[in-house]
């Protein structure tokens, strides 16, 4: 038990450069591993680029919900519903073509990730469907 932390060149020996060459090798790999640790820390709290089709969505599903309340408002204040014959459909078409492109975009760039792993190469006629 006594020498098991010991190297066997130097057992006996009775220099004390050996261990204090592995101190210093030790020393300098621990420097190297916390540089390693902070710059992945760095890169993890980097903030990511947020796409622009996520952004274009969230923005109709804001307008949608704004007029939609804005809406029932006015209603219950002038207890008239004449304008929700045009005003609601056109809202909630224009969300509802956001909301088509955005998963038709989403479909194709999880099947290119895909082809990717299984190592097909995308070709054009792939997404004709």
């Amino acid at each position: 038990m006594r020498g098991e932390y010991e190297t066997p060149g130097a057992a006996g020996t009775g220099t004390t450069e050996d261990p204090q060459i592995q101190i210093e090798q030790l020393k300098e790999e621990n420097r190297r591993l916390r540089k390693q640790i902070r710059q992945l820390k760095a890169a993890a709290a980097a903030k990511k680029k947020v796409e622009f089709s996520k952004l274009v969505f969230l923005g109709v599903s804001i307008v949608t919900i704004a007029i939609t309340v804005f809406s029932c408002r006015m209603i219950w204040l002038t207890m008239d519903t004449s304008a929700l014959a045009y005003l609601i459909p056109a809202v909630f078409a224009e969300m509802a073509s956001a909301t088509g492109f955005y998963y038709t975009k989403a479909k194709a760039e999880n099947k290119i990730k895909l082809m990717a792993l299984s190592g097909v190469q995308p070709e054009a006629h792939n997404f004709d469907t």
